[in-house]
């Protein structure tokens, strides 16, 4: 079977619930839409699901005119986010060890993550005046996603993993922006180059994968016996100790539109990371 894309996926807020699309426009620093927001402590520390995994269960949707509104199941009301409306001031916030100028959003938004979290915290966006890089690709720009504008995984290596993990395992606690299927498990650690669709992408390195992972995305709970890092430590911790992963963090060489259904071709291969399976 060719391979294909099976699932695209933006996070508009960086941690908040994914929205599955049927195509979208490829940019150099990620998806259209995807992680254009980041909520940020007083300070500019940027805060995540890791730490207030209630973030995960805030839904996104968009009007034809780019406006979105979110919910939360325990907000008394949605907040709207009308770029026009935001204001010109830049704050100095941290992703990671990024220091990057994010706009200031509006002071309805800083209250309503504020009420949500119970905690003092601001929402900016990643306008204008923002830049990033990739730390490897040092021309290859970013918003605010963890480290590289794209994460793809297979189906095949999320079926693997489901074969020796004591709970099932769903995608989205990966959070890929792009799913392939019809390769063997974990094929995509050998793929340096593909192209979905006409755009072009480069494998950059394999997915360091933390704790976030094991939060249920339909309950923002743990799925419990520590899994699915407890399986994957098994089997897909790399050598040199840096950590487990599942993935590939990318780069997109080219732009353009994808969709649904995409073949994806291996333009060139590399030698894979070894691992070695203690299932």
């Amino acid at each position: 079977m060719p391979f294909s894309l099976s699932e695209l996926t933006i996070y508009p807020i960086k941690s908040i619930q994914g929205i599955h699309l049927q195509h979208s426009h490829v940019d150099l620093d990620g998806l259209r839409g995807d992680r254009r927001y980041m909520l940020v402590k007083p300070d500019g520390q940027f805060i995540s699901g890791r730490e207030y995994p209630t973030l995960t269960l805030i839904r996104a949707t968009q009007t034809a005119n780019g406006i979105w509104t979110l919910s939360h199941p325990k907000a008394s009301d949605s907040l709207t986010l009308d770029e026009s409306l935001f204001s010109c001031i830049y704050l100095s916030v941290t992703v990671w060890d990024d220091t990057v100028a994010g706009q200031k959003t509006h002071n309805q938004a800083d209250a309503w993550f504020s009420e949500l979290l119970d905690k003092p915290i601001q929402l900016v966006f990643f306008g204008e005046a923002s830049r990033r890089q990739t730390h490897r690709r040092p021309n290859a720009p970013v918003t605010f996603a963890d480290g590289y504008p794209f994460l793809l995984t297979t189906q095949a290596s999320l079926d693997d993993l489901n074969k020796t993990s004591k709970m099932h395992i769903e995608m989205a606690q990966f959070r890929p922006n792009l799913v392939v299927q019809g390769n063997e498990a974990f094929a995509e650690d050998s793929w340096k180059r593909i192209r979905i669709g006409s755009v072009e992408f480069e494998n950059v390195k394999p997915c360091v994968r933390c704790i976030f992972t094991t939060l249920n995305p339909a309950t923002a709970e743990s799925v419990g016996k520590g899994e699915p890092l407890k399986t994957l430590g098994k089997f897909r911790l790399l050598d040199n100790q840096e950590g487990i992963t599942f993935g590939i963090n990318m780069v997109a060489v080219t732009t353009g539109e994808i969709q649904l259904g995409d073949s994806v071709e291996i333009l060139e291969y590399q030698e894979a990371d070894h691992y070695i399976d203690r299932r």
